[in-house]
């Protein structure tokens, strides 16, 4: 590690700063004083993720294009978790001179050059992917989900754009590193823990629980990334087959393949019993099938290096991309018939589209198979190639224009609800005029669309809705009740939890702490000072404050929440109250009590239906004066 930390900070130091940025987000997000800006640090902290992807890409790239260590015979790799690249010479961290006179070593300008272009680039899609995230909807969750997985893609690809110097051992060999780095982080976190515990137990300490999980968020968060980095080869240098670990060797061999040989023969067992009963698979089968092809695509990327030596590798290597193209042809059956009937949704189209790019592969493969077989040399060079370029530009089309999953999804579900709407001929103008005539099966069939819409985009996007419309607007547009066809629709969290504060109480006389109520003597609790008497009822949440047993004044925490709600928009996540919202001050009934009720915590959410606020648990205090004796 030490002697691996100057090179791999010198030629990652933009990635390192990216890991401890968000590292420190993560801490503050999950070990911080309330109130914690969550939703801020939840898009931070994803940015982040694709920021650091991206300096990886821009080091690589540079370096690849660079031609850095062009001439690869001339340097040893070691094999992975022995620290930086060196040369022959033995001498850690050295500049090695290619043929072309370039600095190969991992300091100098270039690698300065590199950095900076990874710093902008890095600033650039952070920034990019942090606005993009505002309100965490499912499409920019679902969109910056995509965006991450093709920079990973990109990052196996970049450092082969000038010439293909076998992706098969650079995928082995990061995965190695990356074996090591979460074993070594692992066993540091378990060690120092311990350490911690036993100094807290031995001396009497008061060590924070939130230490173990600052403790374990720095190991995952900046120790097993550097050690990962520390390992990454540079672009444009060949990883030698010598260097298959014998450990990974043995367990791809005798371990992998036979095991996902029997799951193969598992899968043709059902394939034959669909075929003699005629009962064609629906729900899970499509998900079983897809998963499975992709695991083992990717266990080829370690079989193919041990094909030329070992007999079984290149038998399972040859016979599997024959094998699965049965299995696949079963899945779109299953995923085609949950289409015909429910339409296409965003799950359904990635496993559609995936489950494509898994046939289209094995048919490449194929061909490129039996060309090898035929003499055509380059094949197989070219081959790992193909697989992780097309599969980004896939991941890439499949959130990006018109032919996105949230255009197809919106479009197919808006067909669905229309094709509904016109069995029963009541869609006229473009619009849905309210019928008692549709049977309870499709009732549930339309609430279920319009909850796919409300869940995952908007009401505007439903083209047969009138502007406006709300959950609220159910039974008037279509003439029957969501909530009659027994569907849950979800709920607008609301929240407030107080912070240090302070007010001014001049001439409040009482006060009544009701912060922490909880069921003890029933529903109600009652405290008393002198003749005034203050009652909370729990189930209720209403407030009533009596003078000499003569009710001066009652009040209710959902009609006073219910009349702050306005303030805010309501959009995707929890509402969080302003402090200065949280406090609420009246007069009693005969003018004789001043009453300031204090806000200090509320958990609940507004009815989908009515927008009235619906409260879990609420926390105040009641300050009360005389105004007239």
């Amino acid at each position: 590690m030490a002697s691996s930390a100057g090179p791999t900070f010198q030629r990652f130091w933009v990635s390192v700063g990216c890991t401890v940025a968000l590292t420190i987000a993560l801490i503050k997000n999950l070990t911080g004083p309330y109130p914690r800006p969550t939703e801020m640090l939840n898009r931070l902290s994803l940015a982040m993720v694709a920021g650091i992807l991206t300096s990886w890409c821009a080091v690589l790239l540079w370096e690849a294009l660079r031609g850095q260590r062009g001439n690869a015979d001339k340097v040893r790799v070691q094999p992975a978790g022995q620290g930086a690249d060196v040369p022959n010479t033995g001498e850690q961290g050295a500049d090695v001179q290619s043929a072309d006179g370039q600095s190969a070593g991992v300091g100098g300008p270039s690698a300065l050059m590199g950095n900076l272009i990874a710093l902008t680039a890095a600033a650039i899609v952070t920034w990019a992917t942090y606005a993009m995230l505002k309100g965490f909807t499912f499409v920019a969750v679902s969109r910056h989900t995509a965006i991450c997985a093709f920079l990973f893609l990109l990052f196996f690809i970049v450092p082969h754009v000038r010439k293909n110097r076998g992706l098969e051992m650079y995928v082995v060999r990061l995965f190695v590193q990356a074996v090591i780095a979460v074993l070594f982080s692992a066993v540091m976190f378990i060690g120092l823990a311990g350490i911690t515990f036993t100094v807290s137990s031995l001396f009497s300490l008061k060590i924070s629980h939130y230490a173990y999980l600052r403790l374990w968020l720095i190991m995952a968060g900046i120790m097993a990334p550097f050690l990962f980095m520390a390992g990454i080869p540079r672009a444009g240098l060949t990883v030698e087959r010598h260097e298959y670990p014998k450990v990974l060797n043995n367990l791809m061999v005798y371990v992998v393949t036979p095991l996902l040989t029997a799951y193969t023969f598992i899968l043709y067992l059902y394939f034959a019993k669909i075929l003699i009963t005629r009962q064609w698979p629906v729900g899970l089968v499509s998900h079983l099938v897809l998963w499975y092809s992709v695991a083992t695509t990717a266990a080829l990327y370690f079989v193919w290096p041990l094909a030329s030596e070992n007999k079984w590798a290149e038998t399972f290597s040859r016979y599997f991309i024959k094998a699965v193209i049965p299995l696949l042809a079963m899945m779109f059956v299953s995923i085609g018939i949950r289409i015909k009937y429910y339409g296409i949704t965003e799950n359904r189209y990635y496993v559609l589209v995936l489950g494509l790019w898994v046939l289209g592969s094995m048919i490449y493969l194929n061909i490129a198979e039996a060309r090898r077989r035929n003499g055509a040399s380059s094949t197989r060079r070219n081959r790992s190639m193909v697989l992780p370029v097309s599969l980004a530009i896939v991941v890439a089309l499949s959130v990006l224009g018109p032919w996105s999953s949230f255009s197809v999804a919106k479009w197919s579900q808006n067909r669905r609800l229309e094709g509904l709407c016109a069995k029963y001929g009541i869609v006229k103008g473009g619009a849905i005029p309210p019928s008692s005539e549709i049977p309870p099966a499709d009732r549930r069939e339309i609430v279920a669309v319009l909850n796919y819409f409300d869940r995952y985009h908007d009401f505007s996007d439903v083209r047969l809705l009138p502007p406006g419309f709300t959950w609220a607007h159910v039974e008037q547009v279509l003439g029957f009740s969501h909530v009659d066809e027994g569907y849950v629709v979800p709920v607008q969290p609301v929240y407030y939890e107080a912070t240090d504060r302070s007010m001014d109480i001049t001439g409040y006389r009482y006060l009544f702490d009701f912060t922490r109520p909880y069921y003890k003597d029933g529903t109600a609790l009652s405290l008393s000072q002198g003749d005034v008497v203050a009652a909370y009822d729990l189930d209720r949440k209403s407030i009533a404050v009596k003078i000499d047993g003569q009710l001066e004044w009652e009040g209710s925490l959902p009609e006073l929440i219910a009349g702050i709600v306005p303030k805010y928009e309501i959009e995707p996540g929890r509402i969080e109250f302003r402090p200065e919202d949280m406090v609420f001050e009246a007069t009693g009934a005969g003018r004789n009590l001043g009453i300031k009720l204090v806000v200090t915590s509320i958990w609940g959410e507004l009815d989908p239906a009515g927008g009235e606020p619906v409260l879990h648990q609420a926390g105040f205090f009641l300050f009360i004066r005389m105004l007239l004796k």
